[in-house]
């Protein structure tokens, strides 16, 4: 919890964040593997070139190749296949 604090509080400037109401999107992308989503609401669709991940605003557009659900559990998405790139839409 202390690193959160840390990387919110370089990322506003030095002023201090309540790491307990982040609530916005984090993503890590392990390469030609997949990646790990935090924060999503829901699935808005998906096909083996692109998912659609609903946040609570906006949304984000996940596109590759073989793309696949592996796991969707209490807000986290483990997506696997090549990712190429992820798009921020409706912020």
């Amino acid at each position: 919890m202390q690193l959160w604090k840390e990387i919110f509080t370089q990322l506003n400037d030095g002023e201090g964040v309540d790491a307990t109401g982040i609530t916005g999107l984090s993503y890590t992308v392990w390469e030609g593997k997949g990646g790990y989503f935090q924060n999503v609401k829901s699935l808005g669709g998906f096909s083996p070139q692109e998912i659609l991940l609903v946040l609570r605003r906006g949304s984000v557009r996940v596109i590759g190749q073989d793309l696949s659900v592996a796991k969707y559990f209490e807000n986290d998405v483990l997506l696997k296949g090549n990712i190429l790139s992820v798009v921020r839409e409706g912020v």
